[in-house]
């Protein structure tokens, strides 16, 4: 009985925040938004499929919500169209899809992943034109370090007190032990963000070790690409980290912390990256690549179709029947195209420049504040998406170069990502404007001008960095 009961807890808890974000849609589609992320990072039929009564795809309910949601909140101003060039390259990688749908050898599997690619993209999109403050983007990261910091959690528990190791064995959520291990790399610059731009020290405390945990959890994948991805994450942060002098600190603190944390199995596995010539697993990757890259010229335009490679890939000198690339960039040439491939490479890109130029928006800000107005503390808020930018950047970084290694591109984290990225330097602007017109607004009538002296001419400030044409206030 008390069995049944402990059980019993995981799906009430999925019914309640399913409900409970249902509710929040109706008053505002970010609720909805927010819960389908929850339940697509956390991936609940996975994790506690030993526990619940019935398997259902809570992440599928909790977009038909976010449906509903829009539906219902069309006429109440909560959308705003951005014709900003992420969605808009996001749009045209739907079209290459459905191209490659139409062409495609197996149009059954084809249509599969399609629906999935589908169901991922439309969420994207939706979140980009309903998602428009500051706090909305905080909340969603930090969802994603408490979902992935939670499986880390479930991933240690399991193997401090049952001795399992899960995660190596089975991997997670439908990945392998390398994807798995890619996701909770993925996390840990968004815990380092959340941390930096923390408003107490405990809080602050609280993330770090959150890190930690999803750093152990990683470790435990043995995923040497997840490894590498991390590292590539980390030395990205450290030269961008500001003020300079900390990041002496965070390097101690993350090679004593991977000291303490990665035993001898986990170490060696890390060396052997260096022997691929001799690796069964490396080779048979090269072996996939090119195969891969030979699928992709003599179908340069739409590709084999979603997830059509491997029917083929055996053919071109893969090791084995139904191999896939393990590589997504050649994965979506041979299966969607060379332009697809391009146009995914393009966002990923612009992802990067469009986080640089929230940081640099957000730094001029503070500058500006500073020197005008020395006497008050600049918005909170945008002086923590300083580093939380960079955490964006970082985490996208550690998945452009994981997805070298792996073929992972329906999965819902690394597009939530991308969309986030995407839209924040419309949203960090509109914000700011938002700030400058309150600080200029008069809350009382203007005194009649008096004559005073002439004085030299003041050098001019130096205008707003701005990403539409016309905002530039000088």
């Amino acid at each position: 009985m008390h069995e049944e009961q402990f059980y019993m807890k995981h799906f009430i808890f999925l019914a309640g925040a399913t409900l409970l974000g249902g509710l929040g849609a109706v008053y505002h589609p970010f609720w909805g938004i927010l819960l389908y992320y929850s339940l697509a990072v956390l991936r609940p039929q996975y994790l506690w499929e030993w526990a619940l009564p019935v398997q259902l795809r809570w992440s599928l309910y909790a977009a038909v919500i976010v449906l509903v949601s829009v539906v219902i909140n069309t006429g109440r101003g909560f959308f705003r169209l951005r014709f900003t060039l992420v969605p808009a390259l996001v749009i045209l990688f739907a079209f290459c899809l459905i191209g490659s749908i139409i062409n495609a050898y197996s149009p059954e599997t084809a249509q599969h992943w399609g629906m999935e690619y589908l169901k991922i993209l439309a969420a994207g999109l939706i979140m980009s034109v309903v998602v428009d403050r500051l706090w909305q983007v905080r909340a969603l990261l930090a969802m994603v370090v408490l979902m992935m910091g939670y499986i880390a959690w479930e991933i240690n528990y399991l193997y401090f007190f049952d001795g399992r190791l899960d995660i190596f064995h089975k991997g997670y959520g439908g990945l392998d032990n390398n994807g798995a291990g890619l996701m909770l790399a993925m996390a840990l610059p968004l815990a380092y963000g959340m941390a930096m731009a923390s408003r107490s020290r405990w809080l602050s405390y609280f993330w770090w070790g959150v890190a930690i945990l999803t750093l152990h959890a990683m470790l435990m994948s043995y995923s040497r690409g997840a490894m590498i991805s991390a590292g590539v994450g980390l030395i990205w942060i450290l030269l961008h980290h500001k003020p300079r002098r900390y990041a002496v600190v965070i390097l101690v603190a993350s090679v004593f912390v991977i000291s303490m944390l990665a035993g001898k199995e986990i170490r060696d596995r890390f060396r052997t990256t260096g022997d691929f010539e001799y690796d069964s697993s490396a080779q048979s990757r090269l072996d996939s690549w090119a195969a891969g890259w030979e699928i992709a010229s003599e179908h340069p335009l739409t590709g084999t179709g979603i997830r059509n490679s491997k029917f083929f890939s055996n053919n071109y000198g893969a090791d084995r029947m139904g191999r896939t690339i393990h590589s997504q960039y050649i994965q979506i040439a041979a299966d969607c195209g060379i332009p697809a491939m391009v146009i995914y490479v393009s966002i990923l890109g612009v992802c990067f420049w469009n986080s640089r130029l929230t940081r640099k928006l957000c730094g001029q800000y503070i500058k500006d504040h500073q020197r005008d107005h020395p006497e008050r503390e600049p918005d909170r808020i945008t002086r923590e998406f300083i580093p939380l930018s960079l955490a964006c950047e970082a985490s996208l970084v550690i998945f452009a170069v994981g997805a070298a290694f792996l073929s992972v591109e329906v999965v819902e984290l690394p597009w939530m990502l991308i969309i986030v990225v995407g839209i924040l330097p419309q949203i960090t602007e509109d914000h700011l404007l938002a700030l400058k017109h309150a600080q200029v607004r008069p809350e009382s009538p203007l005194p009649m001008p008096t004559l005073v002296p002439t004085s030299p001419a003041r050098k001019p400030k130096r205008p707003m960095p701005s990403i539409r044409r016309g905002l530039t206030t000088p």
